[in-house]
């Protein structure tokens, strides 16, 4: 088979699995998988669910704090603040009622009230364990929603390549990815100048697919595509120029590193967000 077909037809599958993917992926979460919409209302101006829960933790803490500095007096204060919030912080999402435990906290107070210091921290574990429970079924859910970009609008940014914009996906897998693994099956098949150029087209589309970040960061890349990333590229270019393949494959490596890195940070948000889990 021809070389050039062989590549067009691998390069076909493979874009055709990515978008089948990217199309699959089209929907968020169903509601019965995600998050209650009654949430909804407490993030439109501003996370007003989280600042209820910092109120809430502060005022539980607030009980261990005064009983360690033997301060019961503060810390039946505490204990009716914590109270209060408990109870108004179990009205704000009536689908989450099933995690608060009012009896429990009921326990703490007649505790405290007897001075019985073991079975105030008893009935606190308690409830922090239905607390801890509450934050593993859902926090992941509230992070991806209301703090996450959606990673899908990078699809839609244009990349400059070789026969001019094309969309993130395509550019992605048709020139920075057959860019990068050239290098490496190059320098394994020990043809230097077909290395040179694979690194030619992956530092160009390096350069050109940085700028997608910009789709959701607004500050300065200490990492990823910073200065130190390019360096190390820089110098996988200079090794391949001077024929140190060797050096120049470790280098790589290291570089492939850097990018399965930003995998790590990027991809488990993004896919929380497809429909199914």
């Amino acid at each position: 088979m021809d070389n050039k077909l062989a590549i067009a037809i691998i390069f076909s599958l493979l874009l055709a699995s990515t978008v089948l993917w990217m199309a699959s992926a089209g929907t968020n979460k169903s509601e019965k998988d995600g998050l209650p919409k009654s949430l909804d209302q407490h993030y439109e101006h501003g996370p007003i669910y989280l600042y209820e829960m910092y109120e809430l933790g502060e005022s539980m803490v607030g009980i261990t704090v005064n009983i360690q500095q033997n301060d019961i007096t503060n810390a039946t204060r505490s204990f009716e603040v914590f109270a209060q919030e408990y109870d108004d912080s179990s009205l704000m999402v009536p689908e989450w009622r099933g995690y608060y435990k009012p009896n429990d906290v009921r326990k703490m107070g007649d505790a405290l009230d007897a001075g019985n210091i073991p079975g105030v921290f008893a009935a606190m574990g308690e409830v922090g364990e239905t607390c801890a429970r509450c934050h593993v079924d859902t926090m992941p859910d509230v992070y991806n929603k209301y703090y996450w970009n959606d990673f899908r609008n990078v699809e839609n940014v244009e990349i400059d390549t070789p026969e001019g914009p094309k969309p993130w996906v395509e550019a992605k897998m048709k020139y920075l990815l057959t860019g990068f693994d050239g290098i490496g099956i190059n320098i394994k098949q020990g043809n230097q100048s077909n290395a040179e150029r694979s690194f030619n087209m992956f530092e160009t589309m390096f350069d050109n697919m940085a700028d997608a970040c910009g789709s959701c960061h607004d500050s300065e890349p200490k990492y990823y595509i910073s200065d130190d990333i390019q360096t190390m590229i820089d110098d996988m270019g200079s090794n391949i120029t001077a024929g140190n393949l060797s050096n120049a494959e470790i280098i790589r490596h290291d570089i492939g590193d850097s990018c399965h890195r930003c995998h790590i940070i990027h991809i488990p948000p993004q896919y929380a967000k497809l429909d199914g889990k």
